[in-house]
């Protein structure tokens, strides 16, 4: 058997794809998709798609539609080599979903983990009234970096605390910090500030 044949290019697509379309897509509205993925075409070219993935003109016209309709790909007006305007094929709207997609799994990912973590340094189970208050810094989206150093902060002073920790953000989002080196750079400022009074201080006038 000659398995040259079986040697045309192959259609992949990203798992990250995968795990974001519409689980209810039809195999034609995913085959076409998998076609403009793989940049076989700028343009749409019905035959040639019908052609290439023996299905027929009207079933690739269909899957087209349904494509825009579900915005997984869009048509946008580009120039061809003569500098006529033509239409062409954008996965821009797919790919930028795809990508919120992804940042909202690294984001709670990342949520996760601080559980964890706060837990593990404090050597013990969070209880519902720590969980809520957690949960309350991310609702005001206080930035991961915080959260960490007050953590810190409250493991070096051997306060093990929810409560201190919560103080800590708090005083901090007051301040508009939002990472800890603003809350290092603040230090250093306020230190260089009591340093400048120490030395400005007129000693030999003190009555006392």
């Amino acid at each position: 058997m000659d398995y040259k044949l079986l040697n045309d290019k192959n259609l992949v697509i990203s798992s990250s794809i995968i795990k974001y379309i519409d689980k209810s897509m039809t195999l034609n509205e995913f085959l076409v998709l998998m076609y403009f993925i793989n940049n076989m075409d700028d343009l749409f070219d019905a035959k040639k798609i019908s052609d290439l993935l023996n299905i027929s003109l009207e079933d690739v016209l269909e899957a087209f539609n349904n494509l825009i309709n579900r915005e997984y790909i869009d048509l946008i007006q580009g120039k061809d080599d003569e500098n006529r305007l033509i239409d062409k094929i954008s996965l821009e709207k797919l790919y930028q979903k795809v990508i919120t997609n992804l940042n909202e799994e690294v984001s709670l990912e990342n949520k996760e983990d601080i559980y964890d973590l706060i837990a593990k340094k404090f050597d013990r189970k969070l209880t519902p009234i720590d969980l809520e208050i957690i949960n309350a810094w991310h609702d005001i989206q206080t930035p991961e970096d915080l959260i960490k150093g007050a953590l810190d902060e409250a493991i070096y002073n051997g306060n093990k605390t929810i409560k201190y920790m919560d103080q800590k953000i708090y005083e901090w989002n007051k301040l508009g910090f939002k990472s800890m080196k603003d809350v290092e750079n603040h230090l250093s400022t306020k230190d260089n500030n009591n340093q400048e009074e120490l030395f400005d201080y007129d000693w030999l006038d003190d009555d006392e």
